[in-house]
């Protein structure tokens, strides 16, 4: 495989390629094409990416020809493969969306290279093999991601846009300090370097503190309460293509950070990293849930969704088993795609009724495909069999359950209780946009038919989350048996044969005679 190496590098590359292509001025429909093409491109890259780890191969980038530690490394394995994959195709349809979409106020000012250095900046982020980079990873989407938030200036746009800016300044200053206290404790930042460095050391409580200020990091970047304020606001403000985007894959960046962390580095003193995690996954499950059922209008509640679904990684996450680690990563890819398609349905019912509002009433007579669609995901998102939400969240619980610990027992309290919040939530949509007689005084508008399709292959896509769960659950089983032996990842970093740093001299120092 080594004649893949240059792989991992493939999906940055041509996302910020792209990104700066588009920044030359030209109509919009070579714009749109360049978009669509460098977007179907880095979807290609990301599949490549997806057979060539298939079988436990881990895929290293050394730029400029450094090895790691000491260089610039980008690694693929398995769990970076999916989330690369994952990421590339809600990006495709969120550009399809933009696409079918104009906005000629924010296409002025570089929406679609915008969107491509925002899919530049998610995809070194699952591909980065040390923690600064990671943390570079993140402000090349976040700075994209600011520009995003405030295109268009509008009052909303500006107030909820500083909230996320601050909130996440915050957040990256916290990792810039936690990245400097790492390397003066372990030496180094490389993913693989810090984990070897971590076992040589054994239980270490300064170790476990480094690790509990890089949760802290994350769990502010996946929106995890009470750190997750900001997102609510945020999504329904945002342009509907992006905030399609925004929802299924940024707070996932921070979920894969807290995987990649806690399963393949600080991997000693398990016990506080995973109670964390499970108290702040199951508060944020309830807050997810009740936020749905308090809101009125689409986004906002599907926002609340977003919340929820990430407390559920995290529950997944704190039971740290084989098997709850094995239905998180099946839940990510639930989570994206149900969120790409449910944020696509948002954008066609709010285009068709005019209003954000979901008290439209009787739009089963104007859009009966549609409400098939919103249906399917509201089950999925509820995780009512047959649906591959039920299919992951059964797994989470039994999970928990086997864990046995009353923390565990708790999370999965909440996750039962959440879920039928989540179904109570989605039925009151259901009935209170697509059931009874439409009002005569309400106007049914022309929705575009691309914007139509985009939530239709999002949905179906939903769909074969259920017809192909057993190769879903095959290839996540696979992915947490390789994160449960992070030697693998080691040995295909630093190889067979790595780099040994020899430790600093200690002692007093000789005595000189003159």
């Amino acid at each position: 495989m080594s004649g893949l190496s240059w792989l991992p590098l493939a999906p940055f590359v041509t996302s910020l390629g792209f990104g700066l292509l588009l920044l030359w001025p030209a109509r919009r429909p070579v714009r749109v094409a360049l978009s669509l093409v460098g977007t179907l491109a880095t979807l290609a890259f990301a599949a490549g990416l997806l057979l060539a780890t298939a079988d436990g191969t881990v895929l290293v980038s050394a730029l400029g020809g450094w090895r790691a530690p000491f260089g610039i490394v980008m690694t693929a394995d398995r769990l970076a493969a999916w989330m690369s994959l994952l990421a590339a195709v809600s990006a495709l349809l969120a550009v399809w969306q933009a696409a079918a979409d104009p906005d000629p106020v924010r296409e002025k000012y570089w929406l679609f290279a915008l969107m491509q250095f925002l899919f530049a900046g998610v995809q070194l982020s699952f591909l980065t093999g040390d923690l600064f980079n990671l943390f570079v990873a993140f402000e090349v989407m976040l700075v994209a991601s600011y520009a995003l938030t405030v295109l268009g200036s509008t009052r909303e746009q500006l107030r909820e846009g500083f909230r996320y800016i601050v909130m996440n300044l915050a957040a990256s200053s916290l990792l810039v300090v936690t990245c400097g206290l790492a390397y003066g404790v372990l030496g180094t930042l490389n993913f693989a370097h810090l984990a070897q460095r971590a076992a040589e050391l054994g239980p270490n409580a300064t170790v476990t503190a480094v690790g509990v200020l890089l949760l802290i990091v994350f769990a502010a970047k996946g929106a995890l309460f009470p750190l997750g304020f900001w997102l609510p606001g945020t999504y329904p403000a945002l342009p509907p293509a992006v905030g399609t985007f925004f929802a299924a894959v940024l707070t996932k960046v921070g979920v894969y950070a807290l995987i990649r962390v806690f399963t393949t580095v600080f991997t000693q003193e398990p016990g506080l990293p995973n109670s964390l995690l499970l108290g702040l996954g199951s508060v944020t499950m309830l807050y997810g849930a009740f936020g749905m059922a308090s809101q009125r209008e689409w986004r906002r509640i599907l926002s609340f969704t977003v919340v929820s679904s990430v407390g559920y990684l995290a529950f997944g996450l704190g039971v740290g088993t084989p098997e709850a680690v094995r239905a998180s990563v099946a839940y990510l890819a639930v989570s994206v795609l149900v969120t790409t398609a449910l944020f696509a349905i948002a954008t066609v019912a709010e285009r068709a009724t005019g209003t954000r509002l979901v008290r439209a009433r009787g739009m089963l007579e104007f859009l009966p495909l549609l409400a098939a669609c919103f249906l399917l995901c509201a089950l999925t998102v509820a995780g009512l069999p047959p649906s591959g939400g039920f299919v992951a969240k059964y797994a989470l619980v039994r999970a928990g359950l086997a864990q046995g610990s009353p923390l565990a027992l708790l999370a999965v309290v909440s996750a039962l209780l959440s879920s039928l919040i989540t179904l109570y939530a989605m039925l009151n949509v259901w009935r209170g946009f697509f059931w009874g007689k439409h009002p005569a005084w309400l106007s049914v508008y022309r929705v575009p038919r691309a914007l139509h399709a985009a939530a239709y292959v999002a949905s179906a896509l939903v769909a074969g989350l259920t017809l192909f769960a057993g190769p879903l659950f095959a290839r996540a089983g696979a992915t947490a048996a390789e994160l449960s032996q992070p030697e693998r990842y080691i040995r295909g970093v630093l190889g067979d044969n790595p780099v040994v740093i020899p430790p600093a001299p200690t002692g007093t120092p000789k005595e000189t005679h003159p």
